[in-house]
Order: structure tokens, then C-alpha cells, then sequence
């Protein structure tokens, strides 16, 4: 075997690894954003599960009574996040626009609606309020969301 053959033969070895290398690269790091991605969503319907219990719970209670939540994802500037009450549906909307993709979630309450409210949470501003109020002219407790 002649010696050119020998360093044909070790470059075309050399070359296969390398694109075998590159490909796993190219896998692994797709995977990677799959997985934060399923990440953030999964904590955004934990988020959503959590403010749909708390306004349950809150409406339990009653007038005057309420709850400081905080958003559990770190924003960056741009980004954000709205929470909702919607008194058609009677559910709890949560929409955000994070990473550049948007995002939605929503939970049906048990418990009636009579308002729409709704708070937009930044980067500088990741708190709300939850709170309930009893109207004396409807003969009915309402929850509503403040910043």
C-alpha cells in the first residue's frame, strides 16, 4: 500500500467523524430548545393553574380579602405577560409573549365572573393582586385583578 493511499484513506476517517460530531452537535441543541420551551410552557400552565385555585379560594373568602401573586418566570425587557379574568367564560386567560413566541393558557373557574380584569406583567412589574369584593346593589361577591 503506498503511502498517499494511507493518508487518503486517514482523511476520509477524519472527515466522516467530524460530520458525525457535527451532527450530534446539531441534534443535541435542537433537543435543548425543544425542552426549554416545553419548560416555560409547563410553567406558564402551572401559573395559570395556581391563579385560577387563588381566585377560587379568594372568592371563598369574601369581601375585602386578597391575594399578592407574582409571576414565577424571570422577564427580560420586551417581554411580557397578561392575566385575565374573563367574565364571558368565565376562565382564567394567561397570554405571553416571551423568548419572541407567544404563548397561551387558560383554566376554566368554578366560580362566577361578573368582570373583566385583567393585569400586564413586564420585566419591572412581575406582581398582582387577586381580590374580592362584595357588591351591595348585585348581592354579589366579585373577584377582580390589580396591579
Amino acid at each position: 500500500m503506498a503511502r498517499a493511499q494511507v493518508s487518503i484513506d486517514f482523511l476520509f476517517a477524519v472527515v466522516l467523524v467530524m460530520l458525525t460530531v457535527l451532527n450530534l452537535v446539531y441534534i443535541a441543541t435542537g433537543e435543548r430548545a425543544q425542552a426549554e420551551e416545553f419548560d416555560l410552557l409547563a410553567k406558564l400552565k402551572v401559573f395559570t393553574v395556581d391563579v385560577r385555585d387563588t381566585t377560587v379560594k379568594v372568592y371563598s373568602v369574601g369581601d375585602g380579602f386578597r391575594v399578592r401573586k407574582e409571576l414565577p418566570i424571570e422577564l427580560k425587557p420586551g417581554e411580557w405577560v397578561v392575566v385575565a379574568l374573563n367574565s364571558k367564560t368565565d376562565k382564567v386567560v394567561v397570554t405571553a409573549k416571551i423568548g419572541g413566541k407567544s404563548y397561551k393558557t387558560e383554566q376554566k373557574l368554578s366560580v362566577p365572573i361578573y368582570e373583566d380584569s385583567s393585569v400586564n406583567l413586564t420585566s419591572g412589574n412581575s406582581v398582582f393582586w387577586i381580590e374580592a369584593e362584595y357588591d351591595k346593589t348585585g348581592g354579589k361577591t366579585n373577584v377582580t385583578l390589580s396591579p
